[in-house]
């Protein structure tokens, strides 16, 4: 029962204690109740002088509760003010404390499997071991395990930079890759190298294959330029045997290893073709254009005819995966004999008009043959040059000039479509052969022994020479030709023959 409850009770008691008295007794209540305050004030004084240390006490404590409550207010407030700092750092030390226990975690984790983690950490190193010894197999697989785990947990620092160091070693692997097709390779070797390569996933399809034939390109374009040429005849079958045998492998190779069925792309075998094509027109053309700049370098007719049975070994080679270079060939090869043939007409006819004019026509006078020696040996078989023309020796010279440079293509008429030119040009190594006889011939001055030794060599270069080199000339290009010259010759000698 609380203090209020006990006073009312206290209240209604005494109350209830008056109602019960009487009138009379209700009078002299005032007068009880003072009596009762009168001792009950005096109790109290005795008590205060009693006890009136207690008291002074008393008043004390109070004194004193009262500043250390003050005391305690002011400290509250102090408190209170700091309590958001407090806070504060409560919640750091409570984040450091979860931090420092995830890290603890994470160490026993890490000490836990140390081993696994000393695996991965060596996965980089082991990578790059394996591209630098050529292991290439093995370091696909470890490219493939650390792209799957990049995949898996590339939110790990410690995995990206694992994946950054594979990369790195996947880029070395790619370049000694396709260092490999730029340098003497076979096919099961090439197809090992472009298998890594499509496994690599560097390239698409159609760029693989422009790489293929780039670094194949890249590998003959260096044996061409390693060739010595200061031999023309060797340069020219040593770069004929290094086409031959460089662009047959590369063209089984293409073939072999991008088959028309295994482009993933739409139009595959249109790309894959035109592709080789467009790559085996710009190799046949660089060869061609060394050849052309070559040939002329080459001034015998036999180190010719040996480049062309060469040429056209190479030719007949590449037929068969679709490159024959011999009509690409031909005409050039044609060209370069025509320029021999011409070279040695020019010579000999240069020879012969110095020995002419050095010649003393009085030397010859005493041997001019007769008509009827003339006649027989006009038609001696072609294959012995008639004797009497040793008796002229300008004239014998110049038959054995042109006779040298019909032996320069005696190999090299029946295979190239040269008749015509040749032609053309002994046609007009004779005019102009004659055009000097004639104008030596009509030389004023001369005394009747030196106008018949010339009338005597003019004889023999008309109805011996010229005969037996148009014989010569069938007998080289296998047909029945008729020179003009020779008819014209006959014409324009004619008054020279008279003494």
């Amino acid at each position: 029962m609380s203090r209020v409850d006990a006073q009312v009770s206290t209240d209604a008691s005494y109350v209830a204690q008056l109602l019960a008295r009487g009138v009379e007794n209700l009078s002299e209540e005032p007068a009880r109740l003072d009596d009762e305050a009168s001792r009950a004030r005096r109790r109290l004084e005795d008590v205060s002088v009693r006890n009136y240390r207690a008291y002074i006490d008393a008043a004390s404590a109070y004194a004193a509760v009262r500043r250390e409550a003050k005391s305690c207010a002011t400290l509250l407030e102090t408190l209170e003010a700091q309590l958001p700092d407090l806070k504060r750092g409560c919640d750091a030390f409570e984040a450091g404390a979860r931090k420092i226990s995830s890290e603890r975690t994470m160490c026993r984790r890490v000490m836990a499997n140390s081993g696994a983690i000393g695996d991965l950490l060596e996965v980089p190193k082991l990578m790059d071991a394996c591209v630098r010894n050529g292991h290439y197999d093995e370091a696909l697989d470890l490219e493939n395990f650390v792209a799957k785990m990049e995949a898996t947990h590339g939110d790990i620092g410690l995995v990206k930079k694992i994946a950054d160091e594979a990369r790195q070693s996947s880029a070395e692997m790619l370049r000694g890759l396709v260092g490999r097709l730029r340098v003497g390779i076979q096919l099961p070797e090439c197809l090992r190298v472009v298998g890594y390569l499509r496994r690599l996933s560097a390239y698409d399809e159609t760029t693989l294959r422009r790489t293929f034939l780039a670094c194949r390109e890249e590998y003959i374009a260096n044996l061409v330029s390693d060739l010595d040429d200061g031999n023309s005849y060797e340069y020219l079958k040593r770069l004929t045997d290094v086409h031959r045998v460089s662009l047959f492998d590369v063209v089984m190779q293409y073939r072999a290893i991008f088959s028309d069925d295994a482009g993933p792309e739409a139009n595959s075998n249109e790309v894959s073709g035109s592709l080789l094509y467009s790559w085996a027109t710009h190799r046949i053309s660089k060869y061609f254009e060394l050849i052309v700049a070559t040939l002329p370098r080459v001034v015998e007719g036999a180190a010719l005819a040996s480049v062309y049975e060469h040429c056209e070994y190479c030719g007949t080679s590449l037929a068969r995966v679709g490159l024959d270079t011999r009509p690409l060939l031909r005409p050039a090869f044609a060209d370069a004999a025509a320029n021999i043939f011409d070279s040695a007409l020019a010579s000999t006819g240069e020879e012969f008009e110095r020995a002419l004019s050095a010649s003393t026509w009085s030397h010859f006078a005493a041997s001019s043959p007769s008509t009827t020696a003339v006649k027989q040996e006009g038609s001696d078989a072609v294959e012995t040059p008639p004797e009497s023309l040793a008796e002229h020796v300008p004239l014998a010279a110049f038959v054995n000039g042109v006779l040298l440079a019909y032996n320069e293509l005696r190999h090299l008429v029946g295979v190239l479509d040269v008749t015509t030119r040749l032609t053309r040009s002994l046609e007009t190594a004779l005019f102009r052969a004659t055009s000097t006889l004639l104008a030596s011939s009509r030389a004023d001055g001369a005394e009747q022994r030196e106008r018949a030794a010339r009338a005597a060599v003019v004889a023999a270069y008309a109805d011996i020479a010229l005969p037996y080199l148009a014989r010569a000339f069938s007998k080289l290009t296998d047909r029945v030709l008729t020179l003009e010259a020779v008819d014209d010759a006959r014409n324009r000698l004619t008054d020279a023959r008279t003494v």
